[in-house]
């Protein structure tokens, strides 16, 4: 006999008692012999446990079925499923990262969101969709509510795939992961040693199945087109700090993720710390001024005016907000790395908007940051400065500024007029050293102007 969950809602009180004893799921899977996959299913309450399995969880939990979560008697046989809402898919990858902003949705991106629901289910096959973007501007945060969206989750009725890919991926691995939670027998993924290989595999395993491949975090078109393996009824969004694989990869499925504007910017404090908010709200629509409406630094910033606020001592909240209007604090305010950070960052580095800008910065080469130091001597977005204007300052050529639109640190603003957004500026600013830079001459600074 088995116990079954309820139907289709997550399974909070296995989750719980896992976490209590500090068990990752895959620590848990090894526990009771199982596998890791199958655990996440019995948790997101896809599935339940066969009879005998049940037995093993109860005697290590030292609890009983109902403590456990699975409350109704049930049928007999291998795992169960436990969903008929045909919105569940029949694949769902563990890996995809949990939501940041739960059921609310992400502010701001409501119309965005229901232009890629549209593309991805418009009944076309083999959809090719790209998000870049700033860093920290939230194109991964774009593709998990995508990928837990009901809708989507309905149409790609056989499943999705996550991949998170970064500076140095071990795509031989990842494709390997892909092709476990794929089925493919041991010993048919022991003989694949090409990406070549693996590519062709999963492909002819995914066949005519309808799923959703996610990339995320690409830093190179190779890597992006390695994860391309879906079949004529599959969908691939890539997410991108970088323009050009953006385009490479979607072309007209290409599109840019943009900052947030002001209003919305003041909505996400709001959700973040609400009575912050209501308490200082000319301070708090100056500090999403002065980030740029960044989602990233803002909801870095809202977290710790929040932590301050709910102290003893309201002298607390009056220091938070003096430390936010310096621009090496705004920068170097750290949170716990959480759940779909960039996968390029170490597992134990703070999540910070030095940290993930420094991504991009150590990539250019010594005459690229040089250039990017010298352009944050101009005003920052909304206004623009004009090409020979750059030229002059930084004393490079029209090449190395493409490299840093193609960085996706700078960004065109018209024909031959570029902008640099505020955090970029701030990071770029505080890297400048003395007399590397020469100011801002008279017949130059007259070429910045807001546009």
């Amino acid at each position: 006999m088995v116990i079954e969950a309820d139907k289709g809602v997550p399974n909070q009180r296995l989750k719980r008692e896992r976490e209590k004893r500090g068990w990752s799921q895959r620590d848990l899977a090894t526990l009771i012999d199982t596998n890791l996959y199958t655990v996440s299913r019995w948790e997101r309450g896809l599935t339940v446990p066969h009879s005998s399995t049940l037995d093993k969880l109860c005697k290590l939990f030292e609890k009983s079925p109902r403590e456990l979560g699975f409350t109704k008697e049930g049928g007999t046989g291998g795992d169960q499923s436990a969903s008929s809402l045909p919105s569940q898919p029949g694949l769902y990858d563990p890996a995809i990262p949990r939501s940041q902003v739960g059921g609310k949705g992400p502010i701001g991106r409501a119309q965005l969101l229901a232009d890629l629901k549209r593309r991805l289910c418009s009944g076309k096959n083999g959809a090719l969709l790209a998000l870049n973007g700033l860093p920290g501007v939230g194109k991964t945060t774009i593709a998990v509510e995508l990928a837990r969206d009901r809708e989507v989750l309905n149409y790609f009725r056989d499943g999705v795939l996550w991949a998170s890919l970064g500076i140095k991926p071990n795509i031989l691995g990842l494709l390997g992961r892909w092709g476990t939670l794929l089925g493919l027998a041991s010993h048919e993924m022991a003989a694949l040693t090409s990406v070549e290989a693996w590519a062709k595999t999963i492909n002819a395993a995914i066949g005519a199945k309808r799923m959703l491949l996610v990339i995320d975090d690409a830093w190179s078109i190779e890597d992006a087109l390695a994860f391309q393996v879906g079949g004529v009824h599959c969908a691939h969004i890539v997410t991108t700090r970088f323009p050009e694989i953006a385009l490479q990869f979607a072309y007209d499925g290409s599109n840019v993720v943009h900052e947030l504007n002001e209003e919305d910017g003041i909505a996400l404090l709001q959700r973040l710390a609400p009575q912050v908010v209501a308490r200082e709200p000319g301070k708090m629509r100056s500090l999403v001024q002065s980030v740029g409406g960044l989602p990233l630094a803002i909801t870095l910033a809202g977290k710790y005016l929040w932590s301050q606020f709910n102290r003893d001592q309201p002298h607390h909240l009056s220091m938070a907000l003096s430390r936010l209007q310096s621009i090496e604090e705004r920068l170097r305010l750290t949170q716990p790395l959480p759940e779909g950070a960039p996968s390029s960052l170490p597992a134990d580095t703070p999540l910070s908007l030095q940290t993930v800008i420094n991504l991009s910065d150590q990539q250019l080469d010594a005459q690229e940051q040089a250039a990017l130091r010298a352009l944050s001597i101009f005003p920052a977005k909304p206004n623009s400065f004009a090409e020979e204007a750059a030229l002059a300052v930084c004393n490079t050529s029209v090449e190395t500024l493409d490299r840093l639109i193609d960085a996706g640190l700078l960004e065109g603003s018209g024909p031959g007029r570029y902008t640099l957004h505020r955090t970029i500026a701030d990071y770029a600013r505080l890297l400048l050293t003395d007399g590397r830079v020469r100011p801002c001459r008279s017949r130059t600074s007259t070429t910045c102007q807001k546009r």
